[in-house]
């Protein structure tokens, strides 16, 4: 979902507020995406979006989301964009309307959007221990730091603590590679072994196993 704030901050501040709420400055690259920004605000207000150029490298462009990899393939570049200023290292939505980006200085003034998604659980994994955490659960169906070991063959948390207290749906939730424990939110919270693709929310904690409870 993205969320519209009615703020002017810089690109940085933008970033820590959305991290704040644990999500993060907007991915907005398909036609998907800005329809979906359509709805929520229209004009010609520039917006920040989590896309940035580090200073001293060859000017790639990144997204602001750990672990996700910028395709210019999906680039949606206003024409005449980037124009090569090299102060304008941070990517903004310039109209709705047009779906376009350009890029601006960092320190510039301008509203922002915020992005929380369903992720896969590596990607919210590798999302949670940016920010210095390890998985942690509690909403509809979340992935929880709980995964199957292939090569030492048992189940272990994330954080490396033994897995002592259980709360399985079934019996039948065998051990098997590439699966990783999810908890239903509703009822008695049961855990249940979901193929690491699916995707799910999550949340980050300092101490997991205190926050499952």
């Amino acid at each position: 979902d993205y969320h519209y704030a009615n703020k002017n901050m810089t690109w940085t501040e933008d970033q820590q507020h959305c991290r704040d709420e644990d999500t993060d400055l907007a991915t907005v690259s398909t036609m998907a995406d800005m329809e979906e920004l359509r709805e929520i605000r229209s004009g010609k207000t520039e917006m920040w979006i989590g896309l940035f150029k580090q200073t001293g490298t060859n000017a790639t462009s990144h997204w602001s989301l750990p672990g996700l990899q910028f395709n210019e393939s999906q680039a949606k570049w206003k024409r005449g964009e980037p124009n090569g200023v090299t102060s304008e290292t941070c990517g903004a939505i310039i109209d709705i309307t047009e779906k376009k980006w350009l890029d601006m200085p960092c320190m510039d003034p301008a509203y922002f959007l915020c992005y929380n998604e369903n992720r896969i659980w590596e990607e919210a994994l590798y999302y949670c221990r940016h920010h210095h955490h390890d998985l942690n659960a509690s909403s509809p169906f979340v992935w929880t730091g709980l995964r199957y070991t292939c090569t030492l063959g048992f189940r272990i948390w994330v954080s490396d603590e033994v897995v002592r207290y259980k709360n399985w749906a079934s019996p039948e939730q065998v051990n098997e590679c590439d699966m990783s424990g999810a908890m239903a939110t509703g009822g008695e919270h049961k855990w249940f072994k979901k193929h690491d693709e699916e995707k799910f929310n999550f949340i980050s904690s300092n101490t997991f196993m205190a926050a499952a409870k």
